[in-house]
């Protein structure tokens, strides 16, 4: 499913004539285009109930990997992920209240330059796919032991997808082009996991989750969530 919507992006392209890029700062500017926003909103979540008389809680950093559906989303399918999962509650509430904020992408690249005649040639070619998901509900912790704990944990789901296509060379004239389609969707997650609590305040665990959000990508419904598991380590109060 994923080549034709690359056909169709394609074939949409503009193609309007622009100086040579510097093909250094074009790698870069792809780069952090696709990075900066998300680390930006990863900053924002932050234990703002820490140190609270009656309050407790967790805010764990998260690495793993994200598993989408290959019928959507191709070459794509499975994306490295990177996150912030937050949990507070009173002492007196059975349930805690859960954020977490992922950020997953992968992306493929092709480059390929020669001299003629004295003349330097290339063109290259990218397509980069990324999801961001913010996961808000409630979390149920169950302390097994003095230091391991496990949890169920599940609510609302509002998730961001995107793909882009970009294209350079200076066979003809120099020029580049792109073009991205993005949406966002709404739908729910679940998830499971465990951890080991050292010292009192550092966490280190596993995290297993399921989301699900349709999206709307080059003219085609897709599911822009998936299973999710990763590696968690962070701090407890």
């Amino acid at each position: 499913m994923f080549l034709p919507l690359i056909k169709y992006a394609y074939n949409n392209l503009s193609h309007d004539t622009q100086e040579p890029p510097n093909l250094l700062s074009f790698h870069m500017e792809i780069a952090m285009k696709k990075r900066i926003f998300p680390l930006i909103l990863l900053l924002l979540v932050t234990p703002a109930f820490a140190g609270a008389d009656g309050w407790s809680g967790n805010v764990n950093a998260l690495l793993g990997v994200k598993m989408l559906d290959d019928s959507d989303w191709g070459d794509f399918d499975n994306q490295i992920e990177a996150g912030v999962m937050a949990d507070f509650s009173r002492d007196s509430w059975p349930l805690s209240l859960s954020a977490n904020l992922l950020y997953s992408s992968d992306s493929n690249s092709d480059y390929h330059d020669n001299e003629i005649n004295d003349t330097y040639y290339y063109t290259y070619y990218a397509e980069d796919a990324t999801t961001v998901e913010l996961n808000l509900g409630v979390k149920k912790i169950w302390p097994l032991t003095d230091r391991f704990n496990v949890y169920v944990a599940g609510g609302l789901a509002v998730i961001y997808g995107e793909m882009e296509i970009t294209r350079a060379n200076n066979l003809s004239g120099t020029y580049r082009d792109s073009d991205n389609e993005d949406d966002t969707g709404y739908g729910g997650w679940g998830a499971v996991g465990g951890y080991v609590t050292l010292t009192r305040h550092i966490n280190v665990g596993l995290d297993l989750r399921y989301s699900s959000a349709e999206i709307d990508m080059y003219n085609e419904e897709i599911d822009a969530g998936g299973f999710h598991a990763g590696l968690l380590v962070g701090y407890a109060w």
